[in-house]
């Protein structure tokens, strides 16, 4: 089947999709405060810092993924006093080969427990800059881990409360992509000449309320 990224068109096969009926196919590191509600994964932090981590989510898709992907899901932001923060993880195993599931008590959620892995890490949050209505946009940033290393950052768009977005990531041959709404000129590439092969995908936030709906993984070529 044909899979639309941007004004791209890659081949490929549907290897996932969630419409959020449970919660039995992930497990959540950090806040607590995660459920399902009318086919919606509902994530709330604490919008202060606290000892438990409960400012922090990581909620991570209980499947290894591998090789070529597109993943795509919509998400939104639903409290005026949120960060609007969306990270998401692809890839993402343990340096030392032990698995990320199995591993998982021994994590709190803080943030730099998963600077030390193996990941692609995408942030799409308000950015410091606003476009001329006023508006806040969006400040993307892409990460390779282990060692937290900036490879893209950008300041567009418009970053808005309750408004569901469209986030697309697209990872081929070393191309390691973000595209938002499917627009071409919301589009940020990075190329890494050392591709991870594969491992665990997930959502990941801070000092937020969001809602995520419709997630589908494609295995591309």
């Amino acid at each position: 089947m044909n899979v639309e990224f941007a004004d791209r068109t890659f081949s490929g096969d549907v290897v996932y999709r969630s419409d959020f009926a449970s919660l039995d196919d992930f497990w959540c590191e950090g806040s607590p405060d995660v459920r399902v509600e009318g086919n919606r994964l509902c994530v709330k932090t604490t919008l202060e810092r606290d000892e438990k981590y409960h400012f922090v989510s990581s909620v991570f898709v209980r499947k290894i993924f591998s090789g070529n992907l597109m993943v795509e899901y919509w998400g939104r932001s639903t409290s005026d006093q949120s960060h609007r923060n969306f990270n998401f993880f692809i890839h993402t195993s343990m340096p030392d080969g032990r698995d990320l599931y199995e591993t998982r008590d021994q994590r709190t959620g803080d943030y730099p427990e998963y600077h030390v892995m193996n990941n692609y890490l995408f942030t799409c949050l308000p950015s410091d800059q606003q476009n001329p209505d006023g508006s806040d946009k969006f400040r993307y940033r892409m990460r390779r881990d282990p060692g937290f290393v900036l490879m893209k950052e950008a300041h567009a768009y418009v970053c808005e409360n309750f408004r569901w977005y469209k986030f697309q990531y697209l990872i081929r041959d070393g191309q390691v992509s973000v595209c938002v709404d499917g627009l071409p000129h919301e589009t940020y590439t990075w190329l890494d000449p050392q591709p991870l092969a594969g491992g665990y995908l997930g959502f990941r936030s801070y000092m937020s309320h969001l809602e995520f709906r419709d997630l589908t993984v494609w295995q591309i070529e």
